[in-house]
């Protein structure tokens, strides 16, 4: 564990029992096998992680998708759409340029 993620599981800690409790349940019961895979989920999650740009969130969900069985090639496509998500919002954004005034 980083300095940064120790930092994480601080600060969820003294936000109390209640908070980090409720939020290990809603990860569990989110990222839990149903119409989608655990790996599928593990997947997208590294995706959200890089489209958002959270090193630490990467880092956390990677190790995940390796427990699930991704592969290095599926992680660096996930990865390849954030990317490409990412593009398209600045692009979308940057289109509000082209507005009159």
């Amino acid at each position: 564990m980083t300095a940064k993620e120790s930092r994480v599981e601080e600060f969820v800690a003294a936000l109390g029992g209640e908070v980090e409790s409720a939020f290990g349940r809603l990860m569990a019961g989110v990222m839990k096998e149903g119409s989608l895979s655990e790996k599928d989920k593990a997947l997208i999650a590294l995706a959200c992680s890089v489209a958002v740009r959270c090193e630490q969130c990467i880092r956390r969900h990677k190790k995940v998708a390796l427990l699930k069985g991704a592969s290095r090639e599926e992680m660096l496509e996930a990865a390849a759409i954030a990317g490409m998500v990412r593009m398209g919002s600045g692009y979308n954004t940057a289109a509000l340029l082209l507005d009159e005034e």
